[in-house]
């Protein structure tokens, strides 16, 4: 799949790690190895802004060989580019944990991984969905500047709640810095739009942890499917989104402003079961994650490709808008120009997929993934 159409009987051609060439019928009679898929599908490497852990490992614990573990998970299932998504604990715990991603994103023992997303502290307790109560804190300047400093330069987004104390300042001051994304909020239409106005790009999982769409008050929905300055995240696992939910969000918004994202907890890829992870209790039963003892969703046990297969088996997507809101918006919307796309002269990251639109292989740089 290219940025434009479907290529059958086509070849690509991977020099130094990049996409040489592409194009249909003979290929160039230069490599020195030929893989023949046999008419399989490639697209490019799923990229995902927000993901929590997989195969099950945390990635905001405090130990490195757990984040090289869910990294390595993911990239297994296709995923070529990810963040470490930190979820709200008390801020001592939430700087040790950056810092430990910061220092596996430097070492690069786990090369899919690009940077840190930061889901908190600065949300909205009554929209705080799984995140830690007594760990949510009013937006503060120099608690950022902490886990910014954590970070070393590898701090790639933020969520925020733009209605609380401090927010639009806090957006003001760090948009040109971070991607400002709104969620885990209780703001109404307008604050959305005055957070957009301050340069927030883009919105942490749609629909979920915020007022829903309402036929008098439309709210944050409507003013982020609207907008055509913020992208929005979709979790589509069939649990956080029913389809013609997801339907209607891709005719109002495009494939151009949406991602779908794990949002992944560390049983992603896992069975079924009791949980503890960091400060969470989690239980899984048919795949969903709650908070134990409770109904309440916590992430998901999604990863990227499941999310494109929902997309276009079931849900009814154009191969080529799922193949852009898993891959090229969000790589877009994180400023990495060089993939996202089956392109000349980008990073050969590829995915084959096999008849059941499933992860058959994977090349990271063009190198064969285990």
């Amino acid at each position: 799949m290219t940025p434009d159409a479907g290529v059958t009987a086509g070849w690509l051609l991977v020099r130094d790690g990049l996409i040489h060439s592409l194009g249909t019928s003979g290929p160039p009679d230069v490599p020195d190895e030929v893989v023949e898929l046999g008419g399989r599908l490639v697209v490019p490497g799923f990229v995902d802004p927000h993901c929590h852990g997989g195969a099950g490992h945390s990635l905001y614990t405090g130990d490195p060989a757990a984040v090289r573990g869910a990294a390595a998970g993911h990239l297994a299932r296709g995923t070529t580019t990810m963040l470490a998504s930190v979820a709200t604990v008390e801020p001592p715990a939430m700087e040790a944990a950056v810092r430990v991603v910061a220092s596996v994103v430097d070492d690069g023992s786990a090369p899919n991984l690009v940077g840190i997303h930061f889901e908190g502290p600065f949300l909205s307790p009554a929209r705080r969905g799984a995140q830690t109560r007594s760990a949510l804190r009013a937006p503060d300047p120099d608690l950022l500047a902490r886990l910014l400093a954590a970070a070393g330069g590898h701090a790639r987004s933020l969520t925020v709640a733009p209605e609380l104390p401090g927010a639009p300042e806090l957006i003001r001051r760090y948009a040109d810095q971070l991607v400002c994304c709104l969620g885990h909020t209780d703001a109404d239409a307008e604050r959305f739009a005055r957070a957009a106005d301050l340069g927030a790009r883009a919105v942490t999982h749609l629909f979920n942890a915020m007022p829903p769409l309402h036929h008098r008050e439309p709210g944050p929905v409507a003013a982020a499917l609207l907008d055509p300055r913020l992208v929005c995240e979709l979790v589509l696992d069939g649990h956080h989104l029913a389809d013609d939910t997801v339907r209607l969000a891709h005719r109002v918004a495009g494939p151009d402003r949406l991602m779908l994202v794990s949002d992944a907890m560390p049983a992603a890829g896992m069975p079924d079961g009791e949980y503890a992870f960091a400060d969470r209790e989690v239980t899984v039963t048919g795949g969903v994650a709650t908070l134990r003892g409770t109904d309440t969703l916590a992430g998901s046990t999604l990863f990227v490709a499941e999310a494109f297969r929902r997309a276009v088996r079931t849900v009814g997507l154009p191969l080529a808008d799922a193949v852009r809101m898993t891959s090229g918006t969000a790589a877009r919307l994180l400023g990495l120009r060089d993939r996202g796309e089956l392109r000349p002269g980008l990073r050969a990251d590829l995915v084959e997929l096999d008849a059941a639109l499933r992860p058959a292989r994977v090349w990271l740089g063009g190198v064969a993934v285990g």
